[in-house]
């Protein structure tokens, strides 16, 4: 019995390229409801003629041979195919997607293997959907008036129909009936049909094409909505949990951030009006904001323990890191070996243990050197900065020393961070990971090791060092030994610096990259216009959907977000004392940083692969690592660098002043224990929701137990449409 649609015929290759361009002109648009994926093919000198109407035929072109057996396979395997091409005619865009009912039949093979959950509809004593209220359950055909609708209208929301896509065209289930565009002999370890098809260079990129009306949706109800809250749901139906879950926590933290913005502008009020009445800035209000500070990022950080916990009970996702796959390149690592399992029936890999200490050892010395390389760096700009002071303070012009000194630091911060990105994916590939939760913690916990210097020291050297050591053998204390006002300089000019910065090359860059790639084809059009003797003055073609989102880059994760906030997060509490403005700065740039993520996310990039995540990972330690820090941090500022601590003790000694300092970091980290304690288990409500939930669920499987076909696995046939 045959595997393919019975009365399916696959379209035969060949033919002239005036009917292909005819026929492909009379195609419609697939419906709005169904997805698609994209593959670009490159075309040769011969199809790219032909195309525009030099001459030629299509069985003198070679990558028309090539993709056509391709675009039959697809057609044969019941999937919708459309082809277009480029407005340059250099390019072939063949564009898939799948009918509900293919998508429902391999949707049920899915939720069988526990790779496809839908939610439950949930109804109140009135008979209206409750969102958000029903459990997960796999799919199954015969439940389906049972399962809550997306977000989206459909059954399917667009991403879980990327997903059942892209299971149907990688051949993950022989049930699936794939269309097997590369033998499973051909695939080299760790690669998908897809994947093996850009690798062979017969395809050039792939894509997911974004869904129009949820991206309209997003844009009006997200990029442009300030008032109203984020549409989380619909951020995780679009996007899946990983993306959804970081933009949670941007919004949990942006929101917390009023709180110390509020009261540092009012301490900002009171240390300008100290500055006009005693020529100081320190007054009996800036111990208690540096006390005030670190509370707040202990309580801030147990609040997002709970959140990310009620998180993972409504979208369950507790176990998702038990069911993780071995990555790609692990898969195909020279160092990965094998054995057999004694408790599976399977082969399980794992990494060869000598290479990869050895692969640790010299991630660990090219760390080192590089924080070496920082604080050699943080040392040579601050005499710098001091020899242009002492060349312009006759002038009274030394502050613009400063502003030098505050400039080059934060360009010294930048470019190394720019040189050990590319170094750090080289070290983390290096160490051959399994999974990708592992690989990220890997990644994640090199780049904080660097950054935790890089991003601080020199706050760090001001506060601590400048006073108290010879550096290059020459004395740079502050002015009457009293380093908060230059403190304070160096933090606003470095945090000012890399936020303006980093907010424009984010949103700017790809947007710009995109646009350059779309002038420069349009260049080259008009060039083969000239050539050809047309009209230069004719209006340009417009791009099409497909090919105005494969001039786009790729996603590359939410690393880069992450790493950003937390660096910020570190701004605002190490060094709180010194220039509490910090978080006011912090909420206007988180504020727009909302925005200009989602639009980069929603026009600037490709659509991203379906990511799921039950945590934030390692960028939790991370966050509670910094948290302990500013305790240290702000009482050694209050105690040794400032003189707030006279204010409340005019008469001690230095002696006392060590030990008031030590109190009082004693205290606050005993405060974190303890609400650490207190706080640690799962919110109670979250849990009896989840339990509710799923009891449910089961009563409702039990009732509908009668109703589940008897025959199981059995072949699919469609009939022509």
């Amino acid at each position: 019995m045959s595997r393919r649609a019975p009365g399916r015929k696959a379209r035969q290759g060949g033919g002239d390229y005036d009917q292909v361009e005819q026929a492909a002109s009379k195609q419609s648009r697939f419906p709005d409801t169904l997805s698609s994926i994209c593959i670009v093919f490159e075309c040769d000198d011969a199809e790219h003629n032909a195309l525009l109407g030099h001459g030629g035929k299509s069985a003198a072109s070679i990558s028309r041979q090539i993709r056509q057996p391709l675009v039959d396979k697809l057609r044969a395997a019941d999937l919708l195919v459309r082809e277009a091409c480029s407005r340059d005619k250099d390019e072939m865009f063949v564009i898939v997607s799948a009918s509900a009912k293919r998508q429902k039949h391999v949707a049920e093979i899915m939720g069988q293997r526990g790779l496809l959950k839908l939610r439950f509809r949930q109804q109140d004593e009135d008979g209206n959907i409750e969102p958000n209220e029903g459990a997960w359950c796999p799919f199954k055909a015969h439940l389906q008036p049972l399962y809550e609708p997306s977000r989206e209208g459909m059954l399917f929301s667009s991403l879980t129909q990327l997903r059942i896509l892209e299971y149907i065209i990688n051949d993950e289930d022989e049930l699936a009936m794939g269309p097997q565009m590369v033998q499973k002999d051909q695939l080299e370890p760790g690669n998908t049909p897809l994947d093996q098809l850009i690798k062979d260079k017969k395809a050039k990129i792939v894509f997911r094409l974004h869904s129009k009306e949820m991206r309209e949706f997003l844009i009006q109800n997200w990029v442009w909505s300030w008032k109203n809250r984020q549409p989380i749901e619909e951020i995780r139906e679009y996007f899946g949990e990983k993306i959804a879950l970081y933009f949670v926590w941007l919004g949990y933290y942006t929101t917390m951030l009023w709180i110390p913005a509020l009261v540092g502008i009012v301490l900002t009020f009171s240390q300008v009006y100290s500055h006009i009445t005693t020529g100081s800035m320190d007054n009996p209000w800036v111990p208690l904001y540096s006390c005030f500070i670190t509370v707040w990022a202990i309580v801030f950080i147990t609040g997002w323990k709970r959140i990310e916990q009620t998180y993972q009970y409504e979208w369950d996702t507790m176990t998702y890191e038990e069911d993780e796959e071995d990555r790609k390149e692990f898969i195909q690592n020279p160092h990965t070996r094998q054995r057999h399992s004694e408790y599976k029936d399977e082969v399980v890999r794992y990494a060869d243990e000598t290479w990869q200490m050895i692969a640790l050892a010299t991630s660990a010395v090219v760390v080192c050197s590089f924080i070496g390389a920082v604080v050699a760096a943080v040392c040579g700009i601050a005499l710098i900065k001091f020899r242009i002071i002492q060349h312009l303070e006759p002038y009274g012009l030394s502050m613009v020393g400063k502003m030098c000194g505050g400039l080059m630091q934060a360009t010294s911060i930048m470019i190394f961070n720019r040189i050990y990105q590319v170094v750090l994916k080289l070290l983390t590939d290096f160490e051959n990971w399994q999974t990708e939760t592992q690989y990220e913690d890997a990644r994640i916990a090199k780049d904080f090791c660097f950054k935790l210097v890089n991003a601080f020291f020199a706050c760090f050297f001001v506060a601590f060092v400048q006073n108290n050591f010879e550096v290059y053998g020459v004395n740079m204390h502050c002015p009457e030994w009293h380093c908060m006002q230059e403190l304070t300089g160096t933090l606003a000019s470095v945090f000012a610096i890399q936020m303006t910065v980093a907010q424009v090359l984010e949103v700017g860059l790809p947007i710009f990259k995109n646009r350059m790639r779309i002038r420069q084809e349009e260049m080259t059009i008009r060039k083969q216009m000239e050539e050809d003797g047309g009209d230069l003055n004719a209006i340009m073609p417009e791009l099409s959907e497909e090919e105005a989102q494969s001039k786009m880059d790729a996603y590359e994760g939410v690393f880069a977000e992450y790493q950003e906030m937390v660096v910020q997060f570190g701004y605002v509490t190490l060094f709180a004392a010194a220039f509490p403005l910090t978080a006011f700065l912090a909420l206007i740039n988180n504020l727009v940083e909302i925005r200009t993520d989602a639009y980069k996310l929603l026009q600037g990039l490709q659509r991203p692969k379906y990511l799921c995540a039950a945590d934030i990972g390692t960028w939790q330690v991370i966050l509670d690592i910094l948290s302990t820090c500013s305790i240290l941090t702000n009482c050694a500022l209050v105690g040794f660098t400032s003189h707030g601590l006279f204010f409340y003790f005019p008469n001690m000694n230095p002696v006392e002043r060590v030990w008031i300092t030590i109190i009082c970091e004693h205290c606050l980290l005993l405060f974190k224990a303890v609400l650490d304690a207190l706080l640690n288990s799962p919110p109670k409500e979250a849990v009896e929701a989840y339990h509710r939930r799923c009891f449910l669920r089961d009563k409702v499987l039990a009732e509908c137990q009668f109703l589940e076909p008897e025959e199981k696995d059995a072949p699919f046939f469609t009939d022509d449409e």
